[in-house]
């Protein structure tokens, strides 16, 4: 399948690697097919391309990449919308801001996009947690890449 992009032009892509979310991202909810792209072989940054809206893209990265703590504990009723049978098929990306200039990025931890990574569902949880934070400095969490993120479901 090929699709548009503004970023990276066309894009020849594999329909099994689009991750299908029954509402889009908060503020983008019409769209609900995304891709990811690797933004370089040599950073943990991947874009979260839209399939149906060519200049829609959002900068993601694994939390768990960065921090060694990031758990987070999603509903029932968001298992269930995900199709998720093991929290082990659960893969998490935080959405990055990227200050001007890019010296100041920081991460939407409190409303992580969450995908089952057996059928590709996903679905931006907006966490009933106060320990994360909308605009998370990236400089404040330590480095980490032996952790992965821990998905609880909730009892």
């Amino acid at each position: 399948m090929k699709i548009e992009t503004t970023r990276f032009g066309a894009l020849e892509i594999d329909e099994e690697s689009i991750i299908k979310m029954p509402k889009g991202p908060l503020g983008f909810e019409d769209n609900t097919r995304f891709i990811t792209i690797q933004h370089r072989a040599d950073t943990a940054f991947r874009w979260l391309q839209s399939v149906e809206e060519p200049s829609l893209a959002f900068v993601v990265v694994d939390p768990s990449t960065f921090m060694d703590n990031y758990d987070i504990e999603i509903s029932d009723m968001d298992v269930e919308k995900l199709q998720l049978e093991s929290d082990k098929d659960a893969f998490v990306l935080a959405i990055a801001r990227i200050g001007d200039g890019g010296q100041q990025i920081t991460l939407n931890l409190a409303a992580p996009i969450v995908i089952n990574s057996r059928n590709m569902m996903g679905l931006q949880i907006v966490l009933q947690d106060n320990r994360y934070a909308v605009t998370h400095p990236l400089e404040a969490i330590s480095s980490n890449t032996d952790a992965g993120t821990v998905v609880k479901v909730a009892a």
